[in-house]
């Protein structure tokens, strides 16, 4: 019987039941197994063991109450039809596996009080002055079918003209088609400039029509309307781009929004409905500085169906941080302050399976203790190395209570609190993702990615 074989019986023995397989496969258990087996001071081995025994039993009740179950990951609530639901997709962003959606997480009661909530949101928005004057001057006596709404938000009219063309030009926001003739964007002269002709019908007209700044007033003279460039903090906005290109049937959402255009305008109320109403709302966090918005709110404005409110939000969340450093993941749950204790522990336990495989807290602080010992008087007291005797010298001076009785002894404690720190703040989490899929080979990309910017 090799070692291993040996470990798994005692653990057989100890905990009075067998241990699966797929729990002995497990890579955090393998690890702990192999601690234990290197250990070689009693201390060591007994530290080892309890970590062992602690993971193995955590690992058989989650098994044992049902891993699919509890972190099936539900896209949106029953009921909701699925123009909804990608639209939450979409508001949650492309790092989806960054994310749990808790919903199935918790109580009947817990969802009775969201559906609750959810149809109270909805009445208050349905009252929201703007959003009735948005209304009012967009839809036509009645709430848009779902091809309705996709041909507005991907409409290149809505996206370039504002309200005030409509009006000006008598062209129904919602039923017409467009041809997008000339579309030119430059910044040549220092200052904003976009120019676009289309032909909208009905009523049958083609129109020419800019958006500059002050840099770029000068007259053109097939220009119907020239739209002053707005203006934000000071700065002039430009061009907004880097949205997701969607395939909406046989409507396609371009990557690009013209300031103050009907769409924007859309997109601006959406952020006020998500903020008020704690309703999915796509940040602006890209390369191309796009604009926040809520694709959510944004359906109910123009369909009318609900966003669901959702108990919990539950995602890991990496921090930016040094170039020459691996960023630091953190866990981030936003929860109202009615929810049951239970279940936002259940969704925080279903995340933290998530972490760094084969790293876990010291069963004593002891480790931490040696790491901070060492790394401050590194910082403060010397610039070079030191040799482990004296740090076992001064260590044992300074902590008669809990003194080493070798070098070798203080610099295992050291590595140790040396790997629960940097592992446990800066490894990324193992994100359950099918094996060869495409979101699973983009988050190894990203990994990859990430580690080599920190060499």
């Amino acid at each position: 019987m090799n070692e291993m074989a040996g470990v798994r019986k005692k653990l057989r023995r100890v905990l009075e039941q067998d241990v699966p397989d797929r729990v002995w496969e497990d890579a955090d258990i393998r690890d702990m197994a192999r601690e234990y087996l290197a250990a070689e001071a009693e201390e060591d081995q007994r530290e080892a063991w309890g970590a062992l025994e602690d993971g193995v039993r955590r690992a058989l009740r989650f098994w044992n109450g049902g891993r699919e179950e509890v972190l099936r990951v539900v896209q949106s609530p029953r009921g909701a039809s699925r123009d909804m639901r990608e639209a939450e997709k979409r508001d949650t962003g492309a790092r989806e596996h960054q994310s749990l959606d808790a919903r199935e997480l918790v109580s009947g009661r817990t969802k009775a009080m969201t559906g609750a909530m959810s149809a109270l949101f909805a009445l208050f928005g349905d009252q929201i002055p703007e959003v009735k004057e948005f209304r009012d001057r967009v839809l036509p006596g009645r709430f848009l079918s779902a091809d309705e709404a996709h041909a507005l938000i991907a409409s290149r009219a809505a996206r370039i003209f504002d309200l005030r063309l409509f009006e000006k030009w008598n062209i129904s926001v919602v039923e017409h088609d467009w041809d997008l003739v000339e579309h030119v964007t430059s910044s040549d002269r220092g200052g904003v400039y976009m120019r676009a002709t289309v032909r909208v019908d009905p009523p049958g007209i083609t129109r020419t029509v800019r958006y500059v700044d002050d840099y770029n007033s000068l007259t053109e003279e097939d220009v119907a309307d020239t739209r002053p460039a707005l203006a934000q903090s000071g700065a002039t906005i430009p061009l907004i781009t880097g949205l997701p290109i969607e395939k909406r049937g046989r409507h396609t959402y371009p990557s690009w929004l013209w300031p103050g255009s009907v769409v924007d305008e859309l997109y601006d109320l959406s952020v006020v409905l998500a903020s008020a109403f704690d309703w999915p709302l796509a940040s602006a966090g890209n390369l191309w500085g796009s604009r926040p918005r809520s694709e959510s709110a944004a359906w109910f404005i123009l369909t009318g169906e609900v966003p669901q409110v959702r108990p919990i939000e539950a995602r890991w969340e990496m921090k930016l941080g040094v170039i020459s450093l691996l960023p630091q993941w953190r866990i981030q749950l936003t929860i109202p302050p009615w929810l049951p204790e239970e279940e936002v522990l259940r969704a925080f336990r279903s995340l933290r399976r998530e972490r760094p495989a084969g790293h876990q807290m010291p069963k004593t602080a002891k480790p931490l203790e040696v790491a901070r010992f060492v790394w401050k008087r590194k910082r403060v007291e010397y610039r070079e190395p030191v040799p482990w005797t004296a740090w076992l010298e001064q260590w044992n001076e300074e902590h008669p209570g809990h003194r080493f009785s070798s070098a070798s002894n203080l610099r295992t404690y050291f590595l140790r609190g040396v790997a629960a720190v940097k592992h446990l703040n800066f490894d990324p989490p193992n994100f359950e993702l099918p094996r060869g899929s495409s979101d699973a080979n983009r988050h190894h990309r990203e990994r990859k990615t990430v580690q080599h910017a920190a060499r």
